[in-house]
């Protein structure tokens, strides 16, 4: 992704402090950065925050570089109106598969989570004076996993045991659907190294259990969803 301008990074700090219902003084408080010089920058005066300062900054609200954390679960709240997500998505997404887990639940605060490669985030939304726009038609995902269980439940505390619960969810759903379903939302829960091979002749109980074992470990040590994919797409590809 290329590096972010000044504009660019003023107008995602902004965005990002919305979303996360941070305060100038609670992020003056976590980074060291005066309230008031913290507003004047977000203003356009770039010299009254040091380059130093700008990444402390970025770091705080989930930024290492031009890219979103993937080593925290980001929770974001929106009233609705989606410009502050779709402008934080817009500059450091792009064209990243994105994954949207969602639920059926009532009420009027939805609970959301996205999954873009190894980084995870938590939306809140609120419906508005005007209502939400829904979310899959906003941001275009690659893929919607529907789930039964309310995602407002799923825990927060770290992201290792969000991803485990996720992906016990996702497991759930797709028992009602199949071994393909399954497949389809293990293989969006990995991250990014080396990962065992296994049989995929999930036509067989035993095959279809190597295979999810595999998958299971590839997630402890992380992979990149896309190899995967090709992987799996090469092996049955090799057993017709």
């Amino acid at each position: 992704m290329p590096t972010l301008q000044a504009e660019q990074l003023r107008a995602i700090a902004a965005a990002l402090i919305r979303l996360r219902g941070d305060t100038l003084g609670s992020v003056g408080m976590a980074t060291g950065i005066r309230p008031a010089n913290l507003s004047v920058w977000l203003r356009g005066k770039e010299q009254v925050i040091s380059v130093k300062r700008v990444a402390t900054l970025m770091y705080h609200l989930g930024l290492e570089g031009s890219s979103l954390r993937a080593d925290i679960l980001h929770q974001w709240r929106d009233s609705g109106a989606l410009d502050d997500l779709g402008l934080v998505l817009n500059a450091l997404v792009g064209s990243e598969a994105v994954v949207l887990y969602q639920d059926g639940q009532p009420g009027l605060t939805k609970t959301r989570f996205l999954q873009i490669g190894g980084v995870l985030v938590r939306v809140e939304l609120t419906a508005g004076v005007a209502a939400a726009q829904d979310l899959a038609d906003f941001i275009q995902p690659h893929r919607v996993i529907a789930l039964a269980e309310p995602l407002a439940a799923v825990p927060v505390e770290l992201v290792s045991a969000t991803r485990e619960a996720l992906l016990t969810l996702a497991e759930q759903a797709a028992n009602d659907v199949g071994d393909d379903e399954l497949l389809d939302s293990l293989l969006f829960q990995l991250g990014n190294s080396s990962w065992p091979t296994a049989s995929t002749n999930t036509s067989s109980p035993v095959g279809w259990q190597e295979l999810e074992h595999a998958l299971r470990a590839a997630l402890h040590d992380g992979f990149e969803p896309s190899a995967i994919a090709q992987w799996i797409s090469a092996a049955r590809d090799s057993q017709k």
